[in-house]
């Protein structure tokens, strides 16, 4: 909340920018893409009468106690998959470190439904680790209404439906779990059409559904948007993509480990380019969906990886050889010119911390990438 910044709440200023919260409300409530989502304006409004606050006030406690929220639930849902008490709080830390987190309400990353949403869906993944399958189906039936894309998480979800990955034939009962694991789109299905037809939103919406494959035209236009685009699935996806390709060239990896980076892979395959193709890509927290198969898992899959970077034997090894000296130095010197001589001199990441982000983000990843190829000659780590 600072002059210099420019984020959806403060816009420049050293106070909330209550008309322009508002009107984002308004916003969410009349534009038809939005108005079909009405779960976190009912929150917002009925938080706003009962507490007798203006809307835009309304919206930050709202939004920020589900982010909060959020936090409590990934660390629940990591216990309940044996993380050990600071494997979760790990899991924590790099959930709220990750971009579209971090960053949920700076342009143009401009979250308004996500808080809630990330809320169910880690309640509907806690069900289905503990086989709870009537919860799941609310839970992630109200995710579906909060924001439909949560429906992208389905099909990786089969890795995970007891027995079916031993069986050479599925069972009646597991027959059964995959229609419980559909039901959501049922039910979300006769709620969409109930609501559109009682908000009289056929015809906006159908125009609304129409116009969306423009967006990839815009997505890559220019130089300008190419990068912007391409950044944007950068800094909500690449290091973790970075870190699931390391893992996965392991000649070992457990069974355990594996459905998880499998199902953060498929949910990437479906939901990128789905993205590029029907939303604005420089929307960053778009990108974010499949990281619900990383989150829970992230210190028990990274662990070792991350102690890699932050072992003190990694830089005193660097620093007695030369060679790999020069080959990060080029790597972080290409990092800076990137980022502060092309990205920023585009009039991207001005005024939000997105290119000390993206700096920082880069140095270790390159400082990664240098340790692994020390690790050939050096046993440590």
């Amino acid at each position: 909340m600072t002059p210099n910044v420019d984020s959806m709440l403060n816009e420049n200023n050293d106070r909330l920018s209550l008309v322009f919260l508002k009107s984002q409300i308004r916003y969410h409530q009349e534009f038809a893409p939005f108005a079909r989502r009405p779960l976190t304006s009912m929150l917002i409004e009925t938080t706003a009468q009962v507490f007798d606050i203006p809307l835009g006030k309304a919206f930050v406690w709202v939004n920020f106690f589900l982010l909060f929220l959020s936090g409590v639930l990934l660390y629940t849902l990591s216990r309940a998959l044996y993380a050990s008490q600071k494997q979760g709080l790990g899991n924590m830390v790099a959930y709220f470190l990750s971009f579209s987190v971090l960053f949920s309400f700076f342009p143009p990353v401009f979250s308004y439904d996500e808080p809630l949403q990330y809320c169910l869906i880690l309640l509907a993944l806690w069900a289905v680790v503990q086989r709870q399958w009537l919860l799941y189906v609310l839970f992630f039936t109200l995710s579906l209404i909060t924001r439909e894309t949560s429906v992208l998480l389905i099909p990786a979800l089969f890795f995970f439906c007891p027995g079916i990955p031993n069986e050479k034939k599925p069972s009646h009962t597991h027959l059964k779990r995959y229609a419980v694991l559909f039901s959501p789109v049922l039910l979300y299905g006769l709620f969409i059409g109930y609501y559109l037809e009682t908000n009289d939103l056929w015809g906006a919406t159908q125009n609304e559904m129409s116009s969306r494959f423009g967006c990839f035209l815009e997505n890559f236009e220019n130089t300008k948007n190419t990068i912007e685009s391409l950044t944007s699935l950068f800094l909500s996806l690449g290091p973790f993509l970075y870190l699931t390709y390391v893992l996965l060239k392991r000649k070992t990896v457990a069974t355990f480990d594996k459905k998880w980076l499998h199902a953060f892979l498929l949910t990437v395959a479906l939901n990128t380019p789905l993205v590029f193709l029907t939303s604005f890509a420089r929307e960053s927290r778009l990108f974010a969906l499949p990281l619900f198969f990383l989150w829970p898992v992230f210190s028990q899959l990274f662990g070792r990886e991350l102690r890699l970077v932050t072992h003190r034997v990694t830089y005193s090894q660097l620093a007695k050889n030369p060679r790999y000296i020069l080959v990060f130095l080029g790597l972080t010197l290409f990092n800076y010119l990137f980022c502060f001589q092309v990205y920023k001199k585009l009039g991207l990441g001005e005024n939000n911390y997105f290119t000390a982000y993206l700096f920082v983000l880069v140095l270790l990843l390159s400082t990664h990438f240098v340790a692994k190829r020390l690790k050939t000659f050096y046993s440590f780590g």
